[in-house]
């Protein structure tokens, strides 16, 4: 069986002579029941590695906080998992995603590698004489996003990673110690695919995509508009650090997990709303992802303000353009990492507006919620929050004294521990899914029978 991306190569380099393929194969041996081969051609080009996403690969009996283990996908093991985290074991390790120039005839400048690879949705981009993704840019021609797999965005320079997924394969990738099985991220059902877009908001003060204009990304269910007057849920999902609102869908697959937890019967059929929390306004420099990979350089405007820019421009366009119910029953507030941390701020200052709260990896900080928090908005004991992250994740403690704080207020949460979990989309993958099955729309107050 072939899964052999078709999509046409709006991104193509020309100046580079650039063109690439990724093709997925289920191979039926081991390691993994699967293999990918990337095909890339670059006449230029004196060495090709992937990157932008791909990972080596670790397992529970070598992953900590701080380190792991360093595996080639050509060793796997089931259970093995990756984890962005840690630093490489040594000057002479080599980066297990190293494309090799065709030597055939007729093949000048085309760049071929094939792995085996496990259940997962993998990010990538080919870099082109760099040896490491923060230090290459699209501007030089050393970070390319491949030509016939581009990423969704809004507009050029939002995304810097293509994607693809591998199935699952139970006989080579099955564990009774880890499941990680992430086919809830493959297509559903025709009749269940709702559709994904980018839309541009009025926003005064914004900075980007233009000026007072500002962005989403926005899922639809299937059958969205058919029936008059139907009004639908309302999820806002955030990005974090160094992100934008297209990340959700470029490298989480989010509406193939929305499309699967609807024809799973998880979730009522729902709106996403993915807003991006950079470029609002002037008050912080210009942030486009795309020409400087390191956005960890980037500095973040705080949560308050975020959240007050949302309440006064996102909220009411939304409400006023989508067909979305206007109670809190019906809307939640998501995100992963600094969006977990932007979560809590609706939690505590939005708190009317939701009653559902996803706090994935939240980038959360002491002091948390108290008695006299509850005392001043006791509406904080009543809203259904749902507290995920990994096991390796470095918020972990954290998440751990926000889950202490919750539970000495008497507030019914859920909550969720990734077992191969670090601070990577893996992980908030797991997390979107297990929130939408055990969270999302569930009768509240949550109890210890929640989501059972």
């Amino acid at each position: 069986m072939l899964l052999h991306h078709t999509f046409l190569g709006i991104f193509a380099l020309c100046s580079l002579r650039a063109s690439a393929s990724v093709t997925v194969r289920k191979t039926d041996k081991g390691p993994t029941g699967y293999e990918v081969d990337f095909r890339y051609t670059n006449k230029t080009a004196n060495r090709v590695l992937i990157g932008g996403g791909m990972q080596a690969f670790s397992d529970q009996f070598h992953t900590t906080l701080e380190t792991r283990a360093w595996y080639n996908p050509r060793d796997y093991q089931p259970g093995d998992f990756y984890v962005s985290h840690g630093a490489p074991p040594g000057p002479d390790y080599r980066w297990p995603y190293e494309m090799e120039r065709s030597e055939n005839e007729g093949e000048d400048g085309v760049w071929t590698f094939t792995t085996p690879l496990p259940s997962g949705i993998y990010s990538y981009a080919y870099l082109i004489d760099c040896n490491y993704a923060p230090n290459c840019s699209i501007d030089t021609g050393q970070l390319v996003i491949d030509p016939d797999v581009p990423p969704f965005l809004n507009v050029q320079g939002d995304q810097v990673a293509s994607s693809f997924q591998v199935p699952f394969d139970r006989r080579f990738q099955g564990t009774d110690d880890i499941s990680a099985n992430f086919d809830y991220a493959l297509p559903a059902p025709a009749e269940f695919r709702g559709t994904v877009k980018s839309v541009n908001y009025t926003s005064p003060g914004s900075i980007h995509p233009a000026p007072d204009v500002h962005h989403f990304g926005l899922y639809l269910p299937a059958g969205y508009g058919e029936a008059e007057g139907r009004k639908y849920p309302l999820l806002y999902l955030s990005h974090g650090l160094g992100g934008n609102g297209n990340d959700w869908e470029n490298l989480g697959r989010m509406s193939h997990i929305m499309d699967n937890l609807i024809a799973g019967g998880h979730i009522a059929p729902t709106v996403v709303v993915m807003p991006s929390f950079y470029n609002l306004d002037g008050s912080l420099p210009r942030f486009v992802y795309g020409n400087r990979t390191n956005a960890l350089e980037a500095p973040p405007p705080s949560v308050q303000h975020v959240r007050e820019n949302y309440e006064r421009y996102l909220f009411p366009w939304v409400q006023e353009h989508l067909d979305v119910c206007a109670a809190p029953s019906c809307r939640a507030f998501a995100g992963l990492s600094l969006g977990g941390r932007l979560a809590y701020e609706m939690y505590v200052n939005a708190t009317a507006y939701f009653d559902y709260y996803g706090l994935f990896s939240p980038a959360v900080e002491a002091p948390y919620v108290d008695a006299a928090a509850a005392a001043a908005n006791p509406e904080l004991t009543r809203k259904g929050v749902f507290v995920a992250y990994g096991l390796y994740d470095f918020v972990f403690e954290r998440a751990r004294g926000l889950q202490a704080a919750l539970d000495a207020l008497g507030v019914g949460s859920l909550a969720r521990v990734t077992p191969f979990g670090g601070h990577y989309w893996n992980t908030w993958q797991d997390e979107l899914w297990w929130f939408g099955v055990k969270a999302l729309w569930k009768p509240l107050p949550f109890t210890a029978q929640s989501g059972r």
